[in-house]
């Protein structure tokens, strides 16, 4: 097949590519809400503060929770506690728990039990079409026999040149037949996750790198939210070819639109490597030891004071306006403020 647009990865490898998708790019549900027990805990550290705060006030935000069990090691994320009694804690969570290696200082606990029913497969999921499939290996077998039992698979939205774009979890193949538009191909039916799905700008974003590096600048400014975040993941991934940050270079950012972190990182990649290039790098820093004994006039900066850090947010805080200021000037960035 000659430039897919998507593949179907299990394990290390394709089972399938494809030419197009139906049903991918929509709004995504926010992620459903479960309730779960930490029973026979001794919490300590934030657990402990989260709880006497739930106590007082009836609930307390937590973010990310690591649990110890004699199952294994668990991660909880979008932790909210919710009460506690005796030795079992309540809180509710984004999602089930994930299975972890290695955790951050976990809350050690005899059992994590889920005390809310899961939600039907229809809220939780939908169908989304891989057309125009190449099968391939497994699947290709699988198929093949009529069997539609095939284990869950990835996907990748993939460039022109075959490298990966974008990769998520998609959900198992559950159907299949002969690609109407597609001669030789069929289209592959998988039970996606509704939290997954990717907002349209998105694939505006990768449609304009498929073709190829963005040269016009100032194009990251047409896009807002997560297509921002797509923009700066590829300009990241195509840094190659910039020109290099020697010490004694002066840089200009224009910080005209400069509101969060994503906006910020966008400018600043534009300014110092060119156009539809960026550093893959977020924290200030390790932003100014890459770009020590350099100047950096910040234009317009008086946007990003009155914004950097200051959005509401649940788990991880962006960096402030101030903090980015002081990660680069003790890097030895010589940073004028415009």
């Amino acid at each position: 097949m000659r430039n897919p647009r998507y593949a179907l990865v299990s394990g290390l490898y394709a089972v399938a590519l494809c030419t197009d998708v139906d049903g991918l790019y929509g709004e995504p549900s926010p992620p459903p809400r479960a309730r779960y027990q930490l029973r026979g805990c001794e919490p300590r550290g934030e657990l402990a503060r989260a709880v006497t705060e739930a106590l007082v006030e009836g609930s307390a935000p937590l973010g990310t929770l690591d649990v110890e069990t004699p199952d294994g090691l668990w991660r909880l994320s979008g932790v909210r506690v919710l009460g506690a009694r005796g030795d079992a804690v309540t809180v509710e969570t984004t999602g089930g728990p994930r299975r972890l290696r290695h955790g951050q200082d976990p809350a050690r606990c005899a059992n994590l039990i889920r005390v809310t029913p899961e939600p039907p497969a229809e809220v939780t999921h939908t169908e989304v079409t891989f057309l125009g499939c190449s099968p391939r290996g497994g699947l290709r077998d699988a198929l093949a026999a009529g069997d539609t039992s095939f284990e869950a698979v990835r996907y990748q939205v993939l460039t022109r040149m075959g490298s990966v774009h974008h990769e998520a979890e998609a959900g198992r193949v559950t159907g299949w037949d002969t690609s109407a538009r597609h001669h030789g191909l069929v289209d592959l039916t998988v039970a996606f996750p509704r939290q997954g799905l990717i907002p349209h700008p998105s694939r505006e974003v990768w449609d304009l790198w498929h073709r190829g590096r963005p040269a016009e600048p100032g194009t990251w400014r047409r896009f807002t939210g997560a297509a921002r975040g797509a923009w700066r993941t590829q300009a990241a991934h195509h840094a190659h070819g910039a020109p290099e940050i020697t010490p004694g270079a002066t840089y200009d950012l224009d910080g005209t639109d400069v509101v969060d972190e994503d906006s910020f990182l966008c400018a600043l990649g534009e300014a110092v490597l060119g156009p539809g290039r960026g550093f893959g790098v977020g924290a200030p820093r390790a932003l100014g030891e890459l770009l020590e004994g350099t100047t950096l006039v910040w234009h317009h900066a008086d946007v990003a004071r009155a914004c950097l850090g200051v959005l509401p947010y649940r788990d991880r805080r962006p960096a402030t306006f101030e903090e980015f200021v002081d990660g680069l000037r003790d890097a030895g960035v010589r940073l004028v403020l415009d």
